[in-house]
Formats: C-alpha cells, sequence, structure tokens
C-alpha cells in the first residue's frame, strides 16, 4: 500500500502528501500551543476591563513569551496579528493608539465590534489595557473539516422528477440564496447551472488572496519541506472542496436518463461563492468573518437566507467571547441561518471515542451545528449510524476565573446528523484533491466531473440545501425556528447518545411539512415586535401534522425535542402552536443568562406554558442519555408540562438544564473502560491534540464501508 494511505479498522484514510511533513514541522509549534497554563483571566461571561492580561486568549498570551513561527505570529518581526474586540463601535482613538504602538490596522469588520490589526509584541499589553478594548484573540487557521443523499435525506418526497423543460414540480430551492463559505466554486460546472445554460452562481467574492501573511506562512513551509503550494489559477476553486460542497446543497444533475444522478439538495437554489479559504483549504478567521461581513452587507441584494461553513477553528475561547462566534451570532441576528460543520475529531488514534471535540463556530449556540451519518449506501434507514469520525459534544470552550478554575460552556452540541459518508457531488477540474488523490474521483470528466468526499464538512451543506426548501415552502421562518424544525422533525439514531447525533437524522419530508403548517409573517412581526410570546403560530385553518414521516417505505417517529441555547431540552406540540420568546434570532438564552442583539436581559419571559421540560428525561445518564430514550420519554409524558412556562427574573431559569448542572460535569480527562475520552481541544488520528490554532480536517478521508 502506498505510503500516503493506511487502512485502519476496515477504512482506507486519505491523506495529503505532505501532511506528515506538515505535522513535523508544526509540531514544535503545537507542543507549546498544548502546553501553556491558562491566563488568570475573568470568570464568566465577560473579561473585566481593567485587566490587561484578562482580555488576552491562551494562545495570545503564550505567543508573548516565544519566538515560534506561527500564521499570525512572526519572530522575525517581532508581531503578532490579533483580533480587537471592543464593546462598542470601534474608535477612532483605538485605531490611533495601534497607530501609535508601531502597529497597523489590516481589516475593520463589521459583524463584530473589532479589527485586524498588526502589533508588535512589546506593546500588546498596552493595547490591551485600554478601555475601548473589550477581548484579544490570536488570528487561527481555519480550514474545511471535510441522487442517494436525496432520498436518505428525504428531499424526493417534496418535489417531484424534472420535467421535459428541465425544472422541477414542487420545493428545489428557488429564489432562495445559500452563501458557500470555502475554497471558492468552478462556476462553469455543469452543476451549477439551471433549467436555462445560465449559472446559478450569482455572486462571488474572494476575501482569502489578499491574505499576504497567509502566503508567507505557506511559503515560508514550503521552502522548509520542499515542495511547491498550488497558486490560484483560473479555476477560482483551486482546492476543490468548495464546489463538492456547494454541489450537495444546491447541484443540478444535468445527466440523461439512465445514468446516476447526484442531485443536491435544493437543485434551483442561487449560489453564493464567499471564497475565505485558500487553494491549500486554509484560511484564517479574520478571512471568515470578513466574508460574513460580506454576506451580511449583501444579503438583500441575493436574497442570502442561507450561509453554510463547512469549516473549523480550534479555539479554547468561550463561545461569549470567540471572534468566530460572534460574527456567526450577528449573522443569525440579521436573519441568515447559519450552518456549520461540527468537526471530523470525534475518535482518537488509540480507537477511543472523543467527546468534547467541536470547532469552532460550530460551538454557538445560535448556529445549526451538524454531525455525520453513515448510510451503509443504503436509502432505508434501519442500519444507519453516526460515523466514528463524527466530532461529539459538549462543547469544551472555556474562561477562567480570578481562582485559576476553569469554566466549561459545556453546550449540548451537534444539533443533529446528516448523511457525510460517501457522498458523490461536483468535481472541481484541475483541483488539488483530484490531483493529488485519483482514488476521489467518481464519474465524469471536466465540467460534469464528479468525486467523493466523507466528513461533516458534506453533512452540512446537505442541512443547508434542506433550510432552503424549507424556506421556499414558509418565508416567514427565522433561523431559530428553522434549527427547532429541523431538531423536532429529526429521526433519532436508536444505538447513539444525544451529544454524538443531537436529535438525530435529518428528515426534509418532516421539515417541510411543519414549516408550511406555521404562519407566514413569523420573521417579519418578529422583527417589528409585533408578535408576542404565546400568540398563536399555525396558519389559519392548519393543525400539527402527524410526528411521523415515511422515509424510504419506512414509517419513522420525529424526535419531538429541541436544543434551546445549548443547555436546555424541551418538547411538546406547544413548541410549534404558540410563539416562543426564543424564536427570535436576536434572542440568546445559555443556562440563567440571556441577551439580545448581546445585551443582557434580567427579567424577560421566554417560554409560554404547556411545553415540555425535557431535562429531568436524561436523568443520572445527562449527556450519554440515548436520543431515542429522551424521545420516547416525551412521547410516554414523563417530561414536565410547564404550567406557568419559563420566566428570566432575578438571575434563575425556572426548569434550568439539569443535563448540564454543575454535579454531572465531566471531569477534565475522564476515561472510561468503554473507550472514551474527553477533550479540550481536538483530537486528530495522528495522536496530536490542539487545544489552540490549528484546525486539520479529515475531509479527505475516503470513510466508513
Amino acid at each position: 500500500m502506498k505510503n500516503d494511505a493506511i487502512r485502519s479498522r476496515g477504512v482506507i484514510r486519505i491523506r495529503r502528501p505532505i501532511l506528515r511533513a506538515w505535522f513535523t514541522a508544526l509540531l514544535t509549534v503545537v507542543i507549546l500551543l498544548t502546553a501553556w497554563a491558562p491566563p488568570r483571566l475573568h470568570a464568566y461571561p465577560r473579561p473585566s476591563l481593567g485587566s490587561a492580561l484578562g482580555k488576552l486568549s491562551g494562545p495570545l498570551l503564550n505567543a508573548l513569551g516565544n519566538t515560534e513561527l506561527l500564521v499570525w505570529s512572526d519572530p522575525s518581526k517581532q508581531t503578532v496579528r490579533t483580533i480587537i474586540q471592543t464593546p462598542g463601535a470601534v474608535t477612532s482613538a483605538l485605531k490611533t493608539a495601534v497607530l501609535l504602538a508601531g502597529g497597523s490596522v489590516v481589516r475593520q469588520f463589521t459583524s463584530i465590534n473589532g479589527l485586524l490589526v498588526e502589533l508588535p509584541k512589546s506593546n500588546v499589553l498596552t493595547i490591551a489595557a485600554r478601555a475601548d478594548v473589550e477581548h484579544m484573540s490570536a488570528d487561527h487557521l481555519a480550514q474545511q473539516t471535510a441522487s442517494h443523499l436525496e432520498v436518505a435525506a428525504g428531499a424526493d418526497l417534496v418535489r417531484g422528477n424534472k420535467t421535459i423543460l428541465n425544472t422541477f414540480t414542487g420545493l428545489d430551492g428557488s429564489g432562495i440564496g445559500i452563501a458557500v463559505l470555502d475554497s471558492g466554486l468552478m462556476a462553469n460546472h455543469s452543476d451549477f447551472y439551471g433549467s436555462l445554460p445560465l449559472s446559478r452562481v450569482v455572486a462571488t467574492t474572494d476575501t482569502v488572496s489578499s491574505n499576504t501573511v497567509l502566503a508567507q506562512f505557506e511559503n515560508t513551509l514550503g521552502l522548509l519541506l520542499g515542495v511547491t503550494l498550488p497558486l490560484l489559477g483560473s479555476n477560482k476553486d483551486a482546492y476543490g472542496h468548495g464546489s463538492h460542497v456547494a454541489g450537495i446543497a444546491a447541484g443540478r444533475q444535468s445527466g440523461g436518463s439512465g445514468s446516476p444522478s447526484f442531485e443536491g439538495i435544493a437543485p434551483n437554489a442561487r449560489v453564493i461563492d464567499v471564497r475565505v479559504l485558500d487553494g491549500r483549504g486554509l484560511g484564517q478567521i479574520s478571512d471568515v468573518i470578513a466574508g460574513i461581513d460580506w454576506i451580511i452587507a449583501n444579503r438583500l441584494s441575493f436574497n442570502i437566507k442561507v450561509a453554510n461553513l463547512s469549516l473549523g477553528a480550534a479555539s479554547a475561547e468561550s463561545w461569549v467571547t470567540d471572534p468566530l462566534c460572534r460574527a456567526v451570532r450577528r449573522a443569525v441576528a440579521s436573519g441568515i441561518t447559519v450552518v456549520a460543520a461540527a468537526g471530523n475529531y470525534g475518535k482518537t488514534a488509540a480507537g477511543f471515542e472523543c467527546y468534547g471535540s467541536i470547532s469552532s463556530p460550530g460551538n454557538d449556540p445560535t448556529v445549526i451545528t451538524v454531525g455525520a451519518a453513515n448510510t451503509h449506501q443504503t436509502d432505508w434507514r434501519s442500519d444507519d449510524s453516526v460515523t466514528y469520525f463524527s466530532s461529539r459534544g459538549p462543547t469544551r470552550g472555556y474562561s477562567v476565573d480570578d481562582s485559576g478554575a476553569k469554566r466549561h460552556d459545556n453546550l449540548l452540541k451537534p444539533d443533529l446528523v446528516a448523511p457525510g459518508n460517501r457522498i458523490i457531488a461536483a468535481e472541481s477540474r484541475g483541483s488539488y484533491l483530484i490531483t493529488n488523490y485519483s482514488q476521489l474521483h467518481n464519474s465524469g470528466t471536466g465540467a460534469s466531473a464528479f468525486m467523493q468526499l466523507s466528513g461533516t464538512s458534506v453533512a452540512a451543506p446537505a442541512v443547508a440545501g434542506a433550510v432552503a426548501l424549507m424556506l421556499q415552502k414558509n418565508a416567514g421562518l427565522t433561523p431559530p425556528l428553522i434549527k427547532a424544525i429541523l431538531q423536532y422533525t429529526a429521526q433519532p439514531v436508536w444505538n447513539a447518545n444525544i451529544v454524538q447525533q443531537g436529535a438525530g437524522l435529518l428528515n426534509i419530508e418532516g421539515a417541510t411539512r411543519l414549516a408550511g403548517a406555521l404562519r407566514s409573517d413569523i420573521s417579519s412581526r418578529t422583527a417589528l415586535g409585533t408578535i408576542k410570546l404565546g400568540d398563536p403560530l399555525l396558519a389559519s385553518g392548519a393543525t400539527m401534522p402527524a410526528p411521523t414521516s415515511t422515509l424510504a417505505g419506512a414509517t419513522v417517529p420525529w424526535a419531538g425535542y429541541v436544543f434551546a441555547g445549548g443547555s436546555h431540552i424541551l418538547g411538546g406540540r406547544d413548541l410549534f402552536t404558540r410563539y416562543q420568546a426564543i424564536y427570535n434570532p436576536a434572542l440568546v438564552w445559555v443556562r440563567d443568562r440571556v441577551t439580545v442583539n448581546e445585551s443582557p436581559r434580567t427579567t424577560m419571559a421566554l417560554i409560554t406554558s404547556g411545553v415540555i421540560d425535557a431535562d429531568l428525561i436524561s436523568g443520572s445518564d445527562g449527556l450519554f442519555v440515548s436520543a431515542l430514550t429522551l424521545s420516547n420519554g416525551i412521547s410516554w409524558g414523563q417530561g414536565i408540562t410547564l404550567s406557568e412556562g419559563i420566566t428570566l427574573s432575578e438571575g434563575v431559569v425556572l426548569g434550568d438544564g439539569i443535563t448540564l448542572s454543575e454535579g454531572i460535569t465531566l471531569s477534565e480527562g475522564f476515561a472510561s473502560g468503554e473507550g472514551i475520552t474527553l477533550s479540550e481541544g481536538i483530537t486528530l488520528s495522528e495522536g496530536i491534540t490542539l487545544s489552540e490554532g490549528i484546525t486539520l480536517s479529515e475531509s479527505c478521508d475516503l470513510g466508513e464501508p
């Protein structure tokens, strides 16, 4: 067998040609990153403005005292690139102070209050001490976390076959814009044309090509390792990942009768190409944030309703201060449903199941975080399972209090799973992936070629496409309501717990049917503040659909529960018969903390009476309760039906999430005889744990049998 492939437990894993060499070059960096002692940050949720040290993320603080080469830290110039977050709008005085400190302003963001700056290490603490600086983070690397699909996800049940005019009947995503934040698109691929010979790629932007620091970093590694890194050519997807992802979300098969079908989930949706990763599949979080800025600014022009981020960055920061998380929250608040890959770090090199391995921004409570399921290449669901590589929850970002104790986020993630094993979609001609891994090629040539990939990065766009279908059915849905519908209608995998699979398998038939039963003015009235807690949510004359779906000939039950804010489990029909405050996309509810547009609230009614508090059903199993047990428990009436709803008052939430109470929090480094490990960072198959800085995905993995 070739040196660039290994066989493990019957699975062929494809490695990039220079992956071992990259690890060798980065190993010193990794060891130092994983060894740093936590700084004395101030307690959750926000660091004190009075402490300069308390405003620095751990990796940034660590970098001040070493001379290692990092993509955001240049030892030759003794500078660091850092994202400065501010408590309000960025002041001109802060920008002036950066210049006077010998630094430069690289970018100013709009999705977060902040700047990307380059600063001399010697003046970082001087800037951090300013009252108009809230938090400073390292500009980490971000990377992609790497039909049968239609039937497996239930999309075939919501539309008919193409007519003689090459158009669909039913739901196909028409009019909905899906922004794909990835390595670019091969826009002239046949997958991205419509019924007429016109490309459905309606807009494109590029935030990574101007990142000279990333290019210099990669060139330096190339010189050290004796390799030449790919350059961007005429094909805008030089890496090959973005085209494949977009094909899953919105690909349109043009083959004739009798040819294999690789139809995407929303084959008539508009596609918006937001290139945030380079020809090596790498970018920095500042590139991704800049891409989010762009989609927020252009959302009305291209009807951008969905954003897919099949990428991830490792971050030990809490979701509260993580700049990438803050950016996606701003996108959600603006009405864009953000779908993110969970990550591909579900198993360690020793074969242990790795919990706590969700990457950023999938660790944010407002995004729809998607894990990967293995359909075993059958349309029926009885044999479906969660893949070994799919990242497990809970989230392990943290802040550190004044005593040095870590306060872990421990949010319930992922939200659901979708087919993510050996998925066939568009192949980008001449791209890095297909040039180096010919095994990935499936069929076709040129602009009609297709390849297969496995990973949560190919599961996420299936959900993004499903969101487009839901919005075509009912344009009045808000992002958190969409997430709730997807979870409520998902089908629990029989042998997986809630931090392996969330609510279960994507069920497009059920999600679109429930979406169609709801009123169509929810989003507009939420924005205007004219819909109130408890108002009717069903459309006039509509009733709640039966909580089952018939998929591939078998009747399957819906999960019947949702994660609220990542720390509460709710169930019951009243979630969708009456309006709940949690459907406001500007509201975030995690434990006893509620914010609206990032501003804290101390008194607010959140949930109506009649909703089921399902936390108690999990009992002593806590995070490891079976999703099917939880679903059945709600159906059998084991949850507590709220008689007075839930109201935030004096910092206390009634019915707070017992599942994630302090008494059940998993200890760090916990391992059991069943092969379970809990990770604060991300464990790669090569045995290197990255707690910060670099995310290396398994997107090139051929997957499971």
